[in-house]
């Protein structure tokens, strides 16, 4: 430790070292390379507090400004904190099942998040309160958007940095908890939905640095209830629970740099579904194994990502039935990106998504069910806005599309982005993996396969690392299926001709 004393010797001695060391180099400052701040990723439009601190890497994420931490006087080894979002999301043009006319709602998402590090142990938890104003019968709203003060996260985890002194950081997790693991697709915490996917189990994590890492985990998906809308609309509140004979396992190994400058993962994710008193089920038997490759944007260089998922096993085509069906899918996504290193760094990719539908879809003796199934993934990365909106799911599709990204200034970024959706089968339901009993649309003589274009604006501003503010505008043009397919199960009625169009604004404030 410096004395008072002994502070203008040392000083003067670090300053001679670095302007001799700025000489040899060419005028380079290394004072202003010690003092350049470290860049963050973007802090997602969600409560993402308990995932920022990585129990092995760090802090993912900038510490807000604004936080309870430093404001409370807390202890090194106790963090808190508290995330508020509030969105307003409109809609006109629906046609998701049983729905003709539009929607709007103010979705609300509180969360606290309180962890305590006692040694070599964590012990956390995380409550979440979400729920939507404005809504009425009519509009469809279910768990996804509403799901009352329940805990999201509650578990123990032990961390050794240096295993065995192998350089290997270790990390064992047990109890309720929050799984993302590489592009989302398939395993995620779903940050613009209003309500996250939660798990029960352990899960085991080794990590080298920044150059491998290695999750396994064994888990039951948490069920969100209520379920019945009339709860809902009226923000009855029933604890979640697992689904008690549904388990969730798989392995996920990533690498860095595996070769010129290319990261690659591989994985195999195991679901195997049943039904509990809680939680009635398709009894999904799925295997989906997977690799993904992909080289990060740069200033003035290609990036790119390609991901291809399989998926095998058996399902019953209705949660009544007594039959199991042979199960073959498979999805792939590829996008190629450039960076211009000019003033607001505009990035264009071109993207292209595929996930298998079937040909022959229903639940006759002998026929294969190939409706991909995204699992417990995110495609608002992909795709676009979800909430009340969630046009393009992951499942039956084949679509190219591109994005172009902006950034004016460092608080500030836009996107705009389109896409042209095709079905994979034009034989096969438009909507979530499980299309039966209520599809969004059903396939008729004439609907083709074209689903339609859609074209979108999004648009972040960060006032400081606390308080965030977004806005998007999606529009899709509908093609011929979007126009004729049919939209209810007894095809009664079909779905409007208007256009859909979706608007939100939100607010984030976290500390």
């Amino acid at each position: 430790m410096y004395t008072t004393s002994s502070f203008p010797s040392v000083m003067g001695q670090k300053f001679f070292k670095l302007t001799l060391i700025s000489l040899l180099f060419g005028g380079v400052s290394v004072a202003q390379a010690e003092d350049q701040p470290k860049v963050y990723p973007k802090q997602p439009m969600a409560a993402f507090s308990s995932q920022a601190d990585d129990a092995l890497l760090g802090n993912k994420y900038e510490k807000p400004v604004w936080n309870l931490h430093d404001t409370l006087n807390l202890p090194d080894w106790l963090a808190a904190s508290v995330n508020q979002r509030t969105r307003y999301e409109s809609l006109t043009g629906a046609f998701k099942a049983k729905t003709t006319g539009g929607d709007q709602q103010i979705a609300l998402q509180t969360d606290l998040w309180l962890q305590a590090q006692l040694g070599a142990f964590r012990f956390a938890t995380e409550i979440m309160d979400s729920r939507e104003v404005g809504a009425d019968a009519g509009s469809g709203v279910n768990n996804t958007m509403v799901n009352t003060a329940d805990f999201v996260q509650g578990y123990v985890s032990w961390v050794d940095k240096d295993l065995f002194g192998s350089h290997i950081g270790t990390e064992i997790k047990a109890g309720r908890q929050l799984m993302t693991l590489g592009s989302a697709r398939l395993v995620s915490n779903p940050y613009y939905r209003n309500t996250p996917n939660t798990f029960t189990g352990a899960r085991l994590r080794f990590l080298d640095g920044t150059q491998w890492q290695f999750n396994g985990f064994v888990t039951m998906p948490v069920v969100r209830f209520p379920s019945a809308a009339n709860d809902i609309l009226t923000d009855s509140h029933r604890f979640d629970q697992e689904a008690t004979h549904t388990v969730f396992s798989g392995a996920f190994f990533e690498k860095s740099n595996v070769a010129f400058g290319v990261s690659g993962e591989v994985y195999m994710y195991n679901l195997n579904e049943a039904d509990s008193w809680n939680n009635a089920t398709h009894k999904r038997q799925y295997y989906t194994p997977g690799m993904r490759f992909y080289m990060k944007p740069a200033k003035g260089k290609f990036d790119f990502q390609t991901e291809t998922m399989g998926q095998f096993g058996t399902v019953r085509y209705l949660t009544t039935s007594t039959q199991d069906q042979m199960h073959q899918a498979w999805a792939e996504h590829a996008d190629l990106g450039y960076t211009i290193d000019m003033p607001w760094s505009p990035r264009l990719m071109l993207e292209y998504d595929y996930a298998s539908g079937s040909k022959n879809p229903g639940s006759a003796a002998g026929s294969t069910d190939q409706r991909f199934d995204p699992l417990y993934g995110v495609t608002v990365g992909d795709f676009g806005a979800t909430g009340i909106y969630g046009a393009i799911p992951r499942s039956n599709i084949n679509s190219p599309g591109y994005k172009l990204n902006l950034a004016p200034r460092s608080d500030l970024q836009f996107t705009l982005q389109q896409r042209f959706v095709w079905l994979a089968s034009a034989s096969d339901c438009w909507g979530q993996a499980a299309c039966s009993p209520t599809p969004i649309l059903q396939p008729t003589k004439s609907s083709g396969s074209y689903v339609g274009d859609q074209v979108g604006v999004t648009g972040r501003y960060d006032y400081n690392s606390s308080l965030n503010f977004d806005a998007g505008w999606f529009y899709l043009f509908k093609g011929q299926f979007a126009k004729q397919g049919a939209a209810t199960v007894n095809a009664t009625t079909t779905v409007p001709s208007l256009d859909s169009q979706y608007f939100y604004l939100q607010s984030q404030l976290r500390f």
